[in-house]
C-alpha cells in the first residue's frame, strides 16, 4: 500500500516505522526538519512540509496514495484543517487521530468517518488485561467479544490438546497453540486428527483464544 502519515510525533512515527518494516511504501510528513531528518532512515520516505498550508499539501501524492493518516493529536485546529483540506482535494481515504469527543464530533461533521484514539484504546486494553490475570495481549472485536493469548493453565499441562472438546467445555474457540515461537496448531490451517492427538500441553505453551469476555473470565478462574 501507499500510505501518507502526517505528523511524526510518537504515534505517527511508530505507525510509519511499523508500516515501513512491513514492506509498505510510506511517506512521513512533518513541518519539523529535525524530526524528518531523524526518521529518514527508518521510514520509506520523509518530507519536511507544513500540511496545513493548502499549497504545500497539494505537493503530496493526493491521487496516488491509498490512504492519508493524520496522526496529529496535540493540535485540534491543525488536525481539523488538514483533514478538511484532504477531503476537499478528493483524497481517496482519510483516517484521523482524535483526542477528545469534541474533536471526534468535528471530524465526523466534515466527513471523516474513520478515526482512532490511541490513548483511549491503549488505556481500555490495559484496564481489561489487568483484570484478566495471565493474559498477555487482548484484542477487542466488540465490547464483549475478545481475542486473547495466555499461558496454558497448570490444570491442562500434560493433557491432550483437544480443541473441539475444549470449545464444548469452555465456549472458547482455540485460534492457535504456540510453543517456543512455533505454531503447533492454527484454526486457519487445521491439522489431521492424528497429528492433533499427538499434541500434549507443555509448560509455557501459549493459547490464543476467541470468545465472550464472560467465558474468558470463567476459564481463567477454573
Amino acid at each position: 500500500m501507499n500510505i501518507v502519515a502526517i505528523g511524526m510525533g510518537n504515534f505517527g512515527a511508530s505507525f510509519a516505522k511499523t508500516l515501513t518494516a512491513m514492506g509498505h511504501d510510506v511517506l512521513g510528513v512533518d513541518k519539523n526538519p529535525e524530526k524528518v531528518e531523524f526518521f529518514k532512515d527508518k521510514i520509506s520516505n520523509t518530507i519536511c512540509l507544513d500540511a496545513s498550508d493548502p499549497h504545500a499539501l497539494r505537493l503530496l501524492p493526493i491521487k496516488e496514495a491509498d490512504v492519508f493518516v493524520v496522526c496529529i493529536g496535540d493540535d485540534f485546529g491543525v488536525s481539523v484543517m488538514i483533514s478538511a483540506l484532504l477531503k476537499k482535494f478528493g483524497v481517496r481515504k482519510v483516517i484521523c487521530r482524535e483526542s477528545s469527543s469534541i474533536h471526534l464530533t468535528v471530524l465526523n461533521s466534515i466527513g471523516i468517518a474513520h478515526t482512532i484514539n490511541p490513548e483511549y484504546e491503549s488505556a481500555r486494553i490495559l484496564a481489561q488485561t489487568l483484570t484478566l490475570p495471565g493474559i498477555h495481549h487482548l484484542f477487542n472485536i466488540s465490547e464483549t467479544l475478545k481475542i486473547v493469548d495466555l499461558n496454558v493453565p497448570a490444570s491442562l499441562i500434560e493433557q491432550k490438546f483437544l480443541p473441539a472438546l475444549f470449545r464444548e467445555k469452555t465456549h472458547l474457540k482455540v485460534i492457535a497453540l504456540r510453543r517456543n515461537q512455533q505454531i503447533l496448531y492454527s484454526s486457519s490451517q487445521p491439522l489431521p486428527d492424528q497429528e492433533i492427538d499427538d499434541i500434549i500441553y507443555q509448560p509455557d505453551d501459549i493459547l490464543v483464544l476467541a470468545g465472550e469476555l464472560k467465558d474468558i473470565r470463567k476459564f481463567l478462574n477454573t
